[in-house]
């Protein structure tokens, strides 16, 4: 047998390399732009940009108004727990930009919350609601496993609703109205 290939084996080689690069390259395409994100990646994002927004609100309660560290501190654990959950999902490329502002999820501007205990306790349940309620709108367009994810989400953010109006009925001796 000989140490060099035979000219067969070359000629073959040759005659088949322009067709396996054919089948298996797409050209030019391959140095186009990268396919837009699919909706449920857009989906994904809102809902993070929705809880980032969550975390900061709590925050700013916490650092600000005065509020019942107590019963915040639980229910911005479990808003990070949230946040976490959904960045799992994420799945970015290489050299694409980081989906958030920073790697605690704080923004640069923390939202304004009111100065009273009280009226910040009203202002975080308002806000649970209006998320809940908007995690669910997201539902009928996720794909099935990220659906789950932000019914659970929804159903936590439900449940903060009636602790915030324990604690809030604890400061003022009235329930909420």
């Amino acid at each position: 047998m000989a140490a060099h290939p035979t000219r067969r084996v070359v000629l073959a080689a040759a005659a088949a390399l322009p067709l396996a690069a054919a089948s298996g390259c797409d050209g030019v395409d391959v140095l186009a732009a990268p396919p837009r994100p699919g909706p449920a990646v857009s989906l994904l994002r809102s809902a993070i940009a929705a809880e980032q927004l969550m975390v900061a609100r709590y925050e700013a309660a916490l650092d600000g108004a005065g509020a019942p560290a107590a019963v915040l501190e639980p229910l911005l654990s479990e808003h990070r727990a949230h946040l976490a959950q959904l960045r799992s999902r994420l799945v970015v490329p290489a050299g694409s930009p980081s989906p958030s502002p920073s790697p605690s999820g704080r923004r640069a501007g923390a939202p304004a919350v009111p100065a009273s205990p009280a009226a910040a306790l009203a202002y975080l349940r308002a806000a649970e609601q209006t998320a809940a309620a908007a995690m669910l709108d997201r539902l009928p367009h996720a794909p099935a496993s990220l659906a789950q994810l932000l019914a659970s989400i929804s159903a936590s953010e439900a449940t903060h609703v009636p602790v915030l109006d324990a604690a809030a009925a604890d400061r003022t001796g009235q329930a909420p109205g």
